[in-house]
């Protein structure tokens, strides 16, 4: 195990929560200094791995796992954002994605779909919504939107003025 491997993954759960090294530093209790050489792999983190962990709010398991650093993680939403605004900054919570769906658009999203109304244009009630918001959309493409201060699936028409994405694919949940 190379302790570079550990080192991209504290920097990428340090910077998905938005934390500097030295935020994160007085959260383990160690200088950022110290941060900064376990996340280029030049210091073993072992012996504050719990404490790493923690702090960046995973499993210690998450950090050793060096499979994770070329894992594409795209944003989960299991409740609806302030205002409906399905960023990465309005979630803490990530889902892996097939890698053809970040090619799709690097700012596409998963929606949990229970926070969605049931629609008859969808294969299921449970499981996940793949959403696209910069995808071309035609007419009758599947789309998520916001009426009523609810999230709905139809059918683009060209008059739809609440799209918040194409929705690109259903993963089904039993």
């Amino acid at each position: 195990m190379e302790y570079h491997d550990i080192g991209e993954n504290i920097r990428k759960y340090r910077k998905r929560l938005k934390l500097t090294q030295d935020e994160l530093a007085d959260r383990v209790g160690i200088t950022w200094e110290m941060i900064s050489r376990y996340e280029r792999g030049e210091s073993s983190p072992m012996n504050q791995l719990d404490k790493l962990a923690k702090s960046l709010g995973v499993s210690a398991g998450d950090l050793v796992d060096s499979d994770s650093v070329n894992v594409y993680q795209i944003p989960l939403f299991t409740s609806i954002p302030k205002d409906f605004i399905f960023k990465k900054e309005c979630t803490l919570t990530y889902y892996n994605c097939p890698t053809w769906v970040t090619k799709l658009d690097h700012e596409s999203f998963v929606v949990d779909m229970g926070i969605v109304e049931s629609s008859s244009l969808l294969c299921s009630s449970n499981g996940f919504l793949f959403v696209s918001p910069n995808c071309k959309l035609s007419v009758n493409d599947i789309v998520l939107v916001s009426k009523d201060r609810k999230l709905r699936i139809e059918s683009y028409n060209k008059r739809e003025n609440h799209v918040i994405g194409k929705v690109v694919m259903q993963e089904v949940g039993y």
